[in-house]
């Protein structure tokens, strides 16, 4: 997913944010029936019987088929006769349009959406508490994840999916290069690499990487000891720290190594150069994966996924978390059977589907993810798997500030002003616009 808005939100609680828009939580939850034993909510007979179809909105029809087949085996037995319906809808348009849709009753019963809209949903009522669903999903996953979807204790939508940048590497091509297939820990591996094998006049590079984004930025600046939104409040995001400043001039040393303009850095001339085994590393995210599974296969090398670099002597590399979601709708006249459904995308059997339909890594605590059929065979999953460990999680930010950033990281990788004038524009530009 190349999108920014999957980044990771902190603790929703913290926003305050309280339903307005949409029924209540009494009101929706007042007929919702607990079986303990089987640890789910029992399905309403309209819905159970085949009456009334459920509705669940999806982004692409090979995850939704794959989940619904899985829900129907699942429960096969208890509930054969339910029939369930989607639609497609891109999670960045789900909200919105469940707000409208909702209120018509022409909205789903489940929707998928990016965590960071969830306060959005609350607020307008669109997106319901999970109730007993809260205690269940919190022995599943981390804290981590559930916490940022949660007001008062209750979560408001299921995390079925995460991910984050990672470094990819030619395991054949170093192999051939250095002698052994172990890539490298830091920037300094990196830089000694380059030197030898980088050939500008052949578009030659030791790494490939988006340089025009601080999403993409961010791990650098962040070892470098720089951290974004320190205490959570969307007036303070961290320009005016001086740690920043040597930041990005680490950044802009960079150059040095990928000697390529930003506006140059676009993802198909990073992962296609990756893809033709050309490149020993990039980053990106596991959505590369089916790219670089068949440009190993074409190519005849093996890549490897790993942790982040670092710099020597610095902190870890951070990275910003994304998460897809499952919400249920406030205005759902089913909201037993949606949640059951959206719960379900969290258990082994919905894990299974979305991993073996997407490739995408379930939102999963990681003895629960290794279970899950494929993943434990699977050698690239364990790489963005443990960079997400290093993951932050940063507060709803407004969208001006990846403007900000944006400019920020462009003019001194393209050495259009120094890092403390960049570093400057960037406090006055996002003060302007936050109206400070």
């Amino acid at each position: 997913m190349r999108r920014r808005g999957a980044i990771a939100l902190a603790a929703a609680a913290a926003l305050g944010l309280t339903a307005c828009g949409g029924p209540t939580e009494e009101e929706q939850s007042s007929e919702l029936e607990w079986d303990a034993e089987a640890g789910q909510y029992v399905i309403e007979e309209d819905i159970a019987s085949g009456k009334v179809p459920l509705k669940v909105w999806f982004e692409e029809d090979y995850l939704a088929e794959a989940v619904i087949a899985a829900f129907k085996e699942e429960f096969k037995d208890e509930y054969p006769d339910m029939k369930i319906e989607y639609e497609l809808v891109g999670k960045h348009d789900a909200v919105d349009k469940m707000a409208l849709a909702g209120e018509a009753g022409t909205g789903a019963d489940v929707f998928m959406t990016f965590y960071n809209e969830i306060p959005n949903a609350v607020d307008d009522g669109t997106a319901a508490p999970l109730g007993e669903y809260t205690g269940v999903l919190s022995e599943r996953m981390s804290e981590a994840f559930t916490s940022v979807v949660s007001v008062d204790d209750q979560m408001h939508a299921v995390p079925v999916t995460t991910e984050s940048l990672g470094l990819m590497y030619n395991a054949t091509l170093l192999e051939e290069l250095t002698g052994s297939p172990e890539p490298a820990t830091t920037w300094e591996e990196i830089e000694a690499l380059a030197a030898e094998y980088n050939d500008p006049g052949a578009n030659r590079w030791t790494i490939r990487m988006s340089t025009m984004e601080i999403y993409r930025a961010y791990p650098i600046l962040s070892a470098m000891g720089w951290q974004v939104y320190p205490d959570g409040n969307p007036d303070q995001p961290g320009f005016d720290d001086p740690a920043l400043t040597a930041a990005l001039d680490y950044y802009a040393g960079l150059r040095d190594i990928y000697n390529v303009p930003s506006a140059d850095s676009t993802w198909e001339v990073i992962e296609e150069g990756f893809a033709k085994g050309e490149t020993p590393y990039v980053i990106t995210g596991p959505w590369s994966f089916s790219l670089f599974d068949t440009g190993a296969a074409e190519n005849g090398f093996e890549y490897g996924v790993t942790t982040l670099p670092g710099v020597a002597g610095s902190g870890i590399p951070g990275a910003f978390a994304g998460m897809h979601v499952a919400a249920v709708s406030g205005y759902s006249e089913y909201p037993a059977a949606a949640r059951v459904f959206a719960n379900f995308m969290a258990s082994d059997a919905g894990a299974a589907a979305v991993y073996a339909s997407s490739g995408q890594i379930p939102a999963l605590n990681q003895e629960l993810l290794s279970g899950i059929e494929g993943i434990a065979d699977d050698p690239h999953v364990a790489g963005i798997v443990a960079q997400s460990a290093n993951a932050e999680l940063i507060p709803q930010v407004p969208e001006y500030f990846w403007e900000v950033g944006d400019a920020m990281v462009v003019d001194v990788w393209d050495d259009l002003s120094d890092s403390a004038a960049a570093q400057e524009k960037a406090v006055t530009t996002y003060n302007e616009l936050h109206g400070l």
